[in-house]
């Protein structure tokens, strides 16, 4: 069977499994090994699953052990699951299902489209890069549960080259994922991690992106804590993880100008749209989206949507725009992004953490000729302003812990908390904890 008649039957299983609003290309990079000074590719030549009219029957326990390709995922709870399952893998030759709770590896509660078994998750990763615009095309490993990388206590930061897992109490690095996760012309943005420390999401830039609608906008890529893979699941910026899990929210255009300054060749893509994913089956599924209702015409204007995050419960969003309103978004919401009053009007700063009512933002605002950068507390039940958390000569980064209770915060080459304060080996360029 051609890729592509594979690429067809994948998208129509997932939209009609998952409920999603829009499609979202996946592609899955080659993984990355880790250790502190090597990576690993490697090439595959798999057989390509063809169509077939032939019904699929679950797999027995032999599979255990072996890696898969999730092509299509059902909650039990959907009425006839298990039958929807099955048409899906009955039109993909050697495909099966299989029930995800007899695999303590795969999250419980689903039915299971998979395709072919594979010694390691490069093999099925590579697989999968190999299929152009793939819906749904991810491995996962089919046996015991896996313990991941990170834990309570520990967070994750980008030191210099290279992404550290470090233990926040005593600055003792416990993990080095190097080389760094980059090529040439990309630079990392944001990063989320998730709440049972598993996978890691964070968006990713591209030198000269102003050429391209959809580079612009940027992309979220999902980096597999446990066996290391790394997949682009998203376009957009800014990826912030619920705090039970459950959820991603994700900054997007839903528009692309032509740059006044070179409109035969550039563009823009300012952002106007929080899109929500589902996070149910580890893999985002989009599902609704908010726009602002008048959308800006520049990355200066003061509608631009800057900044999300979730609230505590995970019940509700915050968005910034570029005037400093900030706007409560529940996941019920109806109508536009910035409906309603602001929770709070004109806030002087970048947000950078969320924890219970303070919102943490830097901001050149220190009398130093140097140009320093603060970092400050503002109390969103009243407005106000707290002290200074910290001074710096470069650019401050903070973040709050997954459950939105702890601020980690950090500049150049020290990292502090509310215990503790470390080094680090080169310079600080992102957090997550």
């Amino acid at each position: 069977m051609k890729r592509v008649l594979l690429v067809t039957v994948m998208a129509l299983a997932a939209a009609a499994c998952a409920g999603s609003a829009a499609s979202t290309t996946t592609t899955v990079q080659p993984a990355i090994t880790m250790t502190s000074t090597s990576q690993t590719t490697t090439t595959t030549s798999a057989p390509e699953p063809s169509i077939a009219t032939t019904t699929s029957s679950t797999p027995s326990i032999e599979a255990w052990g072996t890696w898969t390709l999730v092509l299509a995922s059902i909650e039990t709870g959907v009425v006839g699951a298990e039958d929807r399952a099955r048409e899906v893998a009955a039109g993909i030759d050697e495909s099966a299902v299989l029930y995800s709770n007899d695999f303590p590896s795969l999250n419980p509660g689903f039915w299971v489209v998979h395709w072919g078994e594979f010694t390691s998750g490069s093999e099925a990763a590579n697989w999968c890069a190999g299929l152009a615009n793939a819906l749904t095309c991810y491995p996962r490993y089919l046996g015991p549960a896996v313990a991941p990388l990170a834990a309570d206590g520990h967070a994750m930061l980008i030191d210099g080259q290279a992404l550290v897992i470090v233990d926040v109490a005593t600055g003792d690095r416990l993990k080095v994922i190097d080389p760094y996760f980059s090529g040439e012309g990309m630079g990392i943005g944001r990063m989320a991690l998730t709440p049972d420390a598993s996978a890691l999401f964070y968006s990713v830039g591209f030198e000269d992106s102003w050429y391209s609608c959809e580079s612009s906008v940027g992309q979220v890529w999902r980096l597999d804590l446990v066996f290391g893979t790394i997949a682009t699941v998203a376009s957009g910026n800014a990826p912030a993880v619920s705090p039970d899990g459950r959820w991603m929210a994700v900054l997007n255009s839903e528009q692309c100008l032509p740059d006044p300054e070179n409109p035969d060749f550039w563009v823009l893509t300012p952002f106007d749209t929080v899109v929500l994913y589902n996070l149910a089956t580890g893999w985002p599924v989009e599902t609704r989206r908010w726009s602002v209702a008048s959308a800006p015409t520049s990355y200066e204007d003061a509608r631009m949507i800057t900044w999300v995050d979730w609230r505590a419960d995970s019940q509700a969003l915050l968005a910034m725009n570029n005037a400093g309103d900030l706007f409560t978004v529940a996941l019920d919401h109806e109508g536009s992004l910035n409906a309603g009053v602001p929770v709070v009007e004109g806030i002087n700063g970048y947000p950078q953490a969320l924890i219970g009512d303070t919102l943490y933002v830097t901001r050149d605002d220190t009398p130093e000729e140097w140009g320093g950068f603060d970092l400050i507390g503002v109390d969103l039940a009243t407005g106000a302003e707290g002290e200074v958390i910290t001074q710096t000569v470069g650019w401050n980064y903070a973040a709050a812990d997954t459950t939105r209770t702890r601020l980690i915060w950090g500049s150049d080459t020290q990292v502090g908390t509310a215990r503790s304060t470390f080094g680090l080996e080169n310079y600080l360029a992102g957090f997550a904890w």
